[in-house]
């Protein structure tokens, strides 16, 4: 049976005798497009013509996981030549089913497929907040039991910009109406957004999360400004979700966050590490063995074999090297300037 396993212990192992399959899943695909499953079923023959008999444990492996209905979007599958040795990580997202069989794991395209980042989405409004889960680039509402999502719910009779004013004259008590002030509606806000980061630090489940908030500037600087220990991701969303549907909530959040990675990536290579990154290939190998390098840049598949074919394999094993030593490794899939490999 197949053994759940990291990327970073899978590059711990003991080389796995070669031929070396690396099989790439898309679960959901799986799960209800037939020609999904066609299409996999004969890429297993292939496999299996190509390896030969000995195979046989592996396929049996692979129509095993994905007849288990498992709870995330994709896998990718590993296994050495006799199939005596299987190994599965957990996949975010496979845009595509896909394999290869080389002398040792495929690690550039295993981390073509890196997983989605998954974050909670904080709207932020002045009176009311809801929250949303992003998982696999899809949103959802999230329904969490107590959760302040309304100014009123979280204040109560502390509600200074809603209280009634009245005075006493003669002893008759006289309202006139609700305190409306500019500055009391700051004082809830700002004491509303208290209560929310409070709520969220104080739920084990949701501590841990990296949140994304969306909402007009002037709310998300207010809640920025009153954090005391969330995770805030770097991305937000600076405009009013309010009246957006999960689908179009989405679309910002992953365009966002697309763009920030691309910028990040190439700010990594052509500014954060300008003066200090290495592109020698050679001397970059050299760095790997007296286990010198912190992160590793390396360009997609698709860009090495169109550019140097022959590296391929170097490069994978580079990237193996690297994440054995618990070095950082980041594929370069937008920046074509940028090296095939550098590292820092």
């Amino acid at each position: 049976m197949a053994t759940i396993i990291s990327v970073s212990d899978l590059a711990k192992l003991p080389e796995l005798q070669a031929p070396v399959i690396t099989l790439n899943l898309n679960l959901r695909k799986l799960s209800f497009d037939q020609s999904e499953q066609l299409r996999v079923k004969n890429m297993l023959k292939k496999i299996q013509k190509e390896i030969g008999a000995g195979i046989e444990p592996f396929i049996t492996d692979v129509n095993d996981l994905t007849r288990e209905q498992l709870p995330y979007e994709g896998m990718t599958v590993i296994a050495d030549h006799l199939g005596k040795n299987v190994y599965h990580l957990i996949r975010t997202s496979v845009d595509e089913a896909d394999y290869r069989i080389e002398d040792s794991i495929d690690f550039l395209l295993l981390l073509s497929e890196a997983p989605n980042m998954d974050y909670t989405l904080i709207e932020l409004n002045r009176d009311n907040s809801k929250l949303y889960s992003l998982s696999n680039k899809r949103v959802a509402p999230l329904e969490i039991k107590d959760y302040p999502s309304t100014v009123q719910e979280a204040l109560g009779e502390e509600l200074r910009g809603g209280e009634l004013n009245f005075s006493a004259r003669g002893g008759n008590a006289q309202y006139h109406g609700h305190n409306e002030t500019t500055q009391e509606k700051k004082i809830d806000q700002e004491r509303y957004y208290r209560v929310i980061m409070d709520f969220l630090k104080g739920d084990q489940a949701l501590a841990a999360h990296q949140f994304i908030l969306m909402g007009l500037s002037q709310n998300i600087n207010l809640f920025k400004k009153v954090n005391n220990g969330l995770n805030l991701a770097r991305v937000e969303i600076d405009q009013s979700v309010q009246n957006q549907s999960a689908t179009e909530i989405a679309n910002l959040v992953n365009t966002a966050i697309e763009k920030d990675n691309r910028e990040n990536t190439a700010d990594a290579i052509t500014k954060t590490f300008k003066d200090k990154l290495f592109t020698d290939f050679t001397n970059i190998q050299n760095l790997l063995n007296s286990q010198d390098i912190r992160h590793l840049f390396v360009a997609s598949r698709d860009e090495i074999k169109n550019n140097d074919p022959e590296i391929y394999g170097q490069v994978n094993q580079m990237i193996k090297q690297a994440l054995s030593q618990d070095a950082n490794v980041t594929v370069v899939n937008e920046d074509h300037n940028a090296p095939l490999v550098s590292a820092v």
